[in-house]
């Protein structure tokens, strides 16, 4: 079926009317309210196809956000709006915000309302062999570093392992915040075997990418990485530095780096938070 739009209530059109705790749609923001009119007048919900009608609306309203017809930020009508909108019940918006609002596309904001997503970054460092840093620099995105930690000390057995230290052999070891134009995005706890980075103690590494020092002074390029990613509840210290939600899962990323000869030259475990760059793949 076509969905017209209906004749606003009596409520919805009385001046200055208000919803409890939350401002009115249409004079919060008169210009979102019409151009959500405009689409509902094209959506096209079908009661007679295999497809239940929240995944329709679901898919059409995923549609107007890939497509630019609702930017990013843009407030969306309330439930009870757009079940008169759409002449659909309750139960078929809210499956199908609540589908969108998991992928990521809408934001439900207490006594606020219903946003679009703000448009997302990404990242394409799981994929190269480049770093943070250096994707995000390589886009013109402002990129900043705290390194939290930086030492020489005796490897554990994981570092002998991935690096075939001797018992006796030592790692640098760093501990690295990086922003993206501000925002907390990776935290990184990172090794390199002592014996290829001498003296690299000595060195200030404030906002300088590890992958450049190592090739600048060094001589080490790194050709490629092998990466393993999985969802896990962030660390205490992760929620506490990046501002993340302590009851929300949260990539970890774990790397090793192989230099021009093969040899492993960098292993680090991070928390990313995707929320501010999603994650971009090729295959």
């Amino acid at each position: 079926m076509d969905v017209s739009v209906k004749p606003e209530t009596e409520t919805e059109a009385k001046p200055g009317a208000r919803g409890r705790g939350r401002p009115s749609y249409d004079l919060e923001d008169q210009e979102a309210a019409e151009n959500f009119r405009a689409l509902c007048a094209g959506f096209v919900l079908d009661r007679t196809a295999p497809a239940p009608l929240w995944v329709q609306l679901k898919n059409q309203i995923g549609a107007a956000i890939r497509e630019g017809n609702l930017p990013p930020e843009s407030r969306l009508p309330s439930e009870q709006a757009l079940c008169s909108l759409l002449d659909v019940s309750r139960p078929v918006v809210r499956a199908a915000i609540r589908a969108l609002s998991d992928e990521g596309s809408v934001v439900k904001l207490p006594r606020k309302g219903m946003f679009v997503s703000p448009e997302r970054r990404q990242t394409d460092f799981l994929n190269a062999n480049i770093s943070v840093f250096g994707d995000m620099a390589a886009k013109g995105i402002s990129v900043s570093t705290d390194t939290l930690e930086f030492f020489r000390a005796p490897a554990n057995a994981r570092e002998r392992q991935v690096f075939n230290l001797p018992e006796a052999g030592t790692v640098i070891r760093l501990r690295r915040m990086y922003r993206m134009e501000g925002h907390p995005i990776t935290l990184s706890w990172i090794s390199l075997p002592g014996h290829r980075v001498p003296d690299m103690e000595k060195l200030d590494m404030t906002n300088r990418s590890l992958y450049e020092t190592l090739r600048t002074v060094f001589g080490i390029e790194v050709r490629r990485a092998e990466r393993w990613f999985t969802a896990e509840m962030p660390s205490p210290e992760a929620v506490k530095l990046m501002k993340v939600d302590a009851h929300q899962p949260i990539i970890v990323i774990e790397s090793i780096a192989y230099d021009q000869a093969g040899e492993p030259v960098e292993f680090y475990t991070a928390y990313y938070d995707s929320n501010h760059a999603r994650i971009h793949i090729s295959v």
